[in-house]
């Protein structure tokens, strides 16, 4: 956020948030946003793609001086000590994430994303277009009031072909460092000699793990909040007046999810609500009219893309 060049309301100035109707009730009630803990997203991949780029960086190195039989599982061992370490409850264990689309089509921002429409199927979803600088300066409050390890806005880098020389740049101390760390465990020198190099590559192998996403999801140009708010584990003493927040539970198909509660106190940036195409749309567009009923700020409109079951 400190940067210029990478404040992300210069790229896009508004952004959208998908969810469906009941979830939207709630946000515009609490003029919150919940993010949720990276293991209980629907992603079962995600913190791991990053991974996989790395890992195949490594092996040539590793194959170098190993037999070609344990190269996998010496590249997964590696990789498992360095997540182990940046994701502890001593560090980054509870990190939450929210997800925006930044649609850079004037089609998709006057009528959503059709995949983003087809995931709420027939009882149909909503989109949330929101100013993305009031984001940016709402993050920059709380943070002033709650105690955080890590906390940014950006865009999510797929892990296409075309996105490897980028990713080696935009992370590159991970990919700078980890060459001496196979050369010490070639010599088989004292593990210790490890720790300053897992230092250097820690700030891009958070930033890594956190932005890289499976390509497959590309369309949806995403842009994530980031959050790892300070526990008594991890708390020192630069957060000493600053409140700790509450890591809360919700239920979420049939399973427990983490989730915190980010903002409050102050209106969300709500510019206009899209109501996605279902069998209900018409039911939709009137309940969320009801909800917003009062203020005069936020437009409602219905998707003309059509319905497909």
């Amino acid at each position: 956020m400190a940067d210029n060049e990478k404040i992300v309301s210069k790229q896009y100035p508004k952004l959208f948030h998908y969810t469906n109707v009941s979830a939207f009730e709630n946000i515009y009630k609490t003029q919150q946003f919940w993010p949720t803990h990276y293991q209980d997203l629907n992603d079962t991949t995600e913190f791991a793609r990053f991974r996989l780029k790395v890992r195949e960086f490594i092996r040539p190195q590793i194959r170098e001086i190993i037999d070609d039989s344990l190269v996998e599982k010496e590249a997964e061992r590696l990789l498992d000590k360095i997540h182990s370490h940046t994701f502890s409850k001593y560090m980054y264990k509870d990190t939450f994430l929210s997800s925006f689309c930044a649609h850079k089509k004037p089609y998709e921002a006057t009528h959503g994303l059709l995949s983003q429409w087809r995931g709420y199927g027939a009882k149909g979803g909503v989109a949330i277009m929101l100013d993305t600088l009031v984001i940016e300066e709402s993050l920059k409050r709380d943070y002033g009031i709650f105690a955080y390890q890590i906390m940014y806005m950006a865009d999510v880098i797929y892990d296409d072909r075309d996105n490897d020389v980028k990713i080696k740049e935009d992370f590159k101390a991970v990919f700078e460092y980890f060459p001496e760390i196979i050369k010490i465990l070639s010599e088989q020198s004292n593990q210790t000699k490890l720790e300053p190099y897992f230092e250097k590559m820690h700030d891009d192998f958070v930033l890594g793990s956190t932005l890289v996403k499976h390509q497959a999801f590309h369309e949806e140009n995403e842009v994530r909040i980031v959050v790892s708010p300070t526990t008594k584990d991890s708390h020192n003493s630069n957060d000493a007046n600053k409140l700790l927040k509450e890591i809360c539970y919700r239920q979420k198909d049939g399973r427990e999810a983490r989730y915190i509660k980010l903002f409050g106190g102050a209106p969300l940036p709500i510019e206009r609500i899209i109501v996605g195409p279902s069998r209900i749309q018409n039911v939709n567009y009137q309940r969320i009219s009801a909800i917003v009923d009062k203020n005069p700020c936020i437009e409602v409109v219905k998707s003309e893309i059509p319905f497909s079951s």
